[in-house]
C-alpha cells in the first residue's frame, strides 16, 4: 500500500528536488504556502506531513498548531523538516508535539526511514480514525459523523475499524473475519449483514461499505453515487 505524504514548503526547488526523490518511496502532494495546503487539508487523509520551519506567511511551528487544531486532522505524524539544526529550533519542535526533526542534509534514504518509521507507529497505535466527518475513537468506543455520535455495536466498530486503517485500498474478508471473529466460522450472508446494518446508520457519511466489485474478495470504503 503506497503512503500518502504532504511536503509545504515556499522553495519550488525544494519541492521539485525533495519531492521528486520521496516520490520514488511515497505518495506524495507539494503546497507552496501553508495557507494553499489547510485550504485542500480536510479532503485529504495523509499518512504523515512534511513542513518546513521557515516560510513568510506561516512558518513550520504556525503550520503545525493551525493542522492540530483543524477538525479534520487524523492524528497522523508531523515531521519539521530545515537545515536550521539549532537546539532551540529543535526542542521547540518537539515541544510543540512534532514526532521528528529532519535535516535537511539528511541523505534520502535515511529520511525515508524516518518517515516511514513515523508512519508505521503511527498505524499501529493511534486511537482516532478518521475520514471525511467520520471519526472512531477506539480508546472511548465512540464513532461520530460532524460530531454527533452515532450508536454502533462493537462488531461495527472492529469492521468501520480495520477499513478505515486500510483505505482505500480495503480488506480481504478473510483479515476481515480474523480481526473480529477469530477463528469462529462466519458466512458471507454475517458479513453482507454487517456491512447493511452499518451502512444504515452512516447515511450521513458521504461514503459507504461494500463489496469490492474490483477485487474479488475484498470489503472497501468507497464514495457514494450521487443521484
Amino acid at each position: 500500500m503506497e503512503r500518502w505524504i504532504a511536503y509545504i514548503d515556499d522553495s519550488q526547488f525544494n519541492l521539485e528536488a525533495l519531492g521528486h526523490f520521496l516520490s520514488e518511496a511515497f505518495r506524495v502532494d507539494c503546497y507552496l504556502s501553508s495557507p494553499t495546503f489547510l485550504k485542500s487539508f480536510p479532503q485529504k487523509q495523509y499518512d504523515a506531513i512534511l513542513v518546513d520551519l521557515h516560510m513568510p506567511q506561516m512558518n513550520g511551528f504556525e503550520t503545525y498548531e493551525a493542522i492540530v487544531q483543524h477538525p479534520g486532522y487524523n492524528g497522523c505524524p508531523i515531521l519539521i523538516i530545515s537545515s536550521d539544526d539549532s537546539i532551540e529550533a529543535r526542542v521547540k519542535s518537539f515541544e510543540l508535539g512534532a514526532v521528528d526533526f529532519i535535516n535537511r542534509t539528511t541523505s534520502i534514504d535515511q529520511m525515508t526511514a524516518q518517515i516511514n518509521s513515523k508512519i508505521q507507529f503511527f498505524k499501529r497505535h493511534r486511537s482516532i480514525l478518521a475520514l471525511d466527518g467520520l471519526k472512531v475513537d477506539q480508546t472511548q468506543l465512540k464513532v461520530f459523523i460532524h460530531n454527533e455520535e452515532v450508536l454502533v455495536t462493537f462488531i461495527e466498530m472492529k469492521l468501520l475499524s480495520i477499513l478505515l486503517r486500510s483505505y482505500p485500498e480495503g480488506t480481504s474478508k478473510e483479515d476481515v473475519i480474523e480481526y473480529i471473529w477469530g477463528d469462529n466460522i462466519v458466512t458471507d450472508n454475517t458479513i453482507h449483514t454487517h456491512i447493511f446494518n452499518l451502512n444504515t446508520k452512516l447515511t450521513k457519511w458521504p461514503h459507504e461499505i461494500r463489496i469490492s466489485k474490483k477485487k474479488i474478495g475484498f470489503v472497501e470504503i468507497v464514495q457514494k453515487r450521487k443521484e
